[in-house]
């Protein structure tokens, strides 16, 4: 099936977590690439935003300040995004921090059993690949590549990185109550990130997490996403109008790190009015920082 690409994107990463671009350079490949809307949803820090707003205003492309939280959530993944936020709100940034804590205690360990395995690795080596940015999962993967002991990052993850495999080590995370909170109180609008990577059996069983996640403070839904099908674009969506969620839009473009995946890459027949969209967005936020509706 082929994926049309749209014009925006609510799902973006760059360096500064896990991505291969730079903010920057991010912005001006996107607008390259004729994107003129994206999100950086960077995961646990949002140390990107600020060179990503200012490359927005030379390339004529709006970013939305976001971020991405890891939240504890055992039968899959779950991810939420928070948009437009106060990317200095000092409730958001200790939250982060303590994430951030949780991944480099959780490094170590990573090398431990890698070299356990008998894989030949360093932190030093790993840290070097990252840069003065966060150290993830696909900094390992590249060392792992480069050293060649695998073919591809997605070999990385398959064999030793991913959930389940032989070196995966999980790391703290916040209740997703906790996560919601932080974005709220920083005036950010909370979506559920790729939902199909919440490994629910059927209908009936995403239906009673998302009528849990509404009551927990969930504002909207990536329904369209790059991991879909277009069946599952229009189950997302039809599932998320039936809550009354918000719809969005994301790719979860990482670049080099997770190739494959396009910026405005959401799959095809998507309806999303990108100028309402925005509009009811910022007005949540506003309403957010004036201190209305923020609990």
């Amino acid at each position: 099936m082929i994926k049309v690409k749209q014009n925006f994107d609510f799902h973006v990463h760059t360096n500064a977590s896990d991505g291969s671009y730079d903010p920057g350079e991010l912005v001006k490949y996107v607008a390259e690439q004729g994107l003129n809307t994206i999100a950086i949803t960077d995961h646990d820090t949002v140390s990107g935003v600020e060179k990503a707003l200012q490359a927005g205003k030379t390339f004529s492309v709006t970013v939305i300040p976001g971020v991405e939280i890891s939240v504890d959530y055992s039968p899959g993944t779950m991810h939420i995004c928070g948009y437009f936020i106060d990317i200095n709100n000092d409730i958001l940034n200790s939250g982060l921090d303590f994430v951030q804590k949780a991944r480099k205690e959780r490094n170590p360990q990573i090398i431990k059993k890698l070299n356990d395995a008998g894989i030949d690795i360093t932190l030093d080596e790993v840290k070097q690949i990252a840069g003065p940015d966060q150290v993830g999962r696909p900094h390992f993967a590249k060392v792992l590549l480069e050293k060649g002991i695998v073919k591809s990052t997605k070999e990385a993850f398959t064999k030793y990185l991913a959930k389940g495999a032989s070196c995966y080590v999980d790391k703290k995370r916040l209740k997703i109550d906790e996560a919601v909170q932080m974005i709220r109180k920083a005036g950010g609008v909370v979506v559920l990130a790729h939902p199909v990577q919440l490994k629910m059996k059927d209908t009936e069983d995403y239906r009673k997490l998302f009528a849990e996640l509404k009551k927990s403070g969930i504002d909207g839904i990536e329904a369209y996403s790059s991991y879909n099908t277009e069946k599952e674009n229009i189950f997302f969506t039809k599932l998320a109008e039936e809550f009354g969620f918000i719809i969005t839009g994301g790719s979860d473009f990482h670049g080099e790190t997770k190739p494959g995946i396009s910026p405005g890459q959401l799959g095809n027949e998507v309806d999303i009015n990108i100028d309402a969209l925005l509009k009811e967005m910022r007005n949540i936020s506003k309403n957010r920082r004036n201190g209305r509706n923020n609990n």
